[in-house]
């Protein structure tokens, strides 16, 4: 027998004023040099995530392809430049990631729905509203490249991650 996981999906509908991204982290985004640092850092978020899917997955054989699953994002539902990806850095330690992207045939008007296909903060540093900046940071990347709603989920579980979908102005999915 097969255990879902029940999921809370949050929205965030376009048109309103570009969300201000607090200056406290500074981000890189993630260019060739920078990608193996950037597996680095889902590694350590994933094996300590709040997500009970990601947990089910979490084994020390198989760490590394749910990694790659994260990096390799699926081509066939969804589209993206790894530009959108950014690292996150306060007083240059690492903070986490953002991993924004949009659905394959999702245009409207013209603009495409888009999603966060992963984020987090590492371990250490959690319990700092620093995935507040991160979400905040991946909404305003997708409205940069044109969204006409962003449209994304988490664990029920995951009370932090809801916790900020909530703060920084996205709506539960009725």
């Amino acid at each position: 027998m097969v255990k879902e996981y029940k999921k809370i999906a949050y929205v965030w509908k376009e048109p309103k004023e570009k969300v201000i991204v607090p200056d406290r982290c500074h981000f890189k985004k993630v260019t060739q040099d920078l990608e193996d640092t950037f597996k680095k850092v889902i590694n350590r978020v994933v094996v300590n995530s709040l997500d009970r899917e990601d947990k089910k997955h979490i084994k020390p054989e198989s760490i590394c392809e749910l990694v790659d699953l994260y990096f390799n994002v699926d081509d066939d539902h969804f589209q993206y430049n790894k530009e959108w990806w950014e690292l996150a850095y306060y007083n240059d330690q690492i903070v986490g990631f953002i991993q924004p992207v949009v659905f394959k045939g999702s245009e409207k008007n013209g603009l495409m729905e888009g999603t966060i296909h992963y984020i987090g903060v590492v371990p250490e540093l959690r319990g700092r509203g620093f995935i507040n900046d991160l979400l905040l940071r991946a909404t305003r990347v997708l409205q940069d490249n044109g969204v006409w709603r962003i449209f994304s989920d988490t664990d029920v579980e995951n009370m932090p991650m809801r916790a900020a979908f909530e703060k920084v102005g996205y709506e539960k999915w009725k």
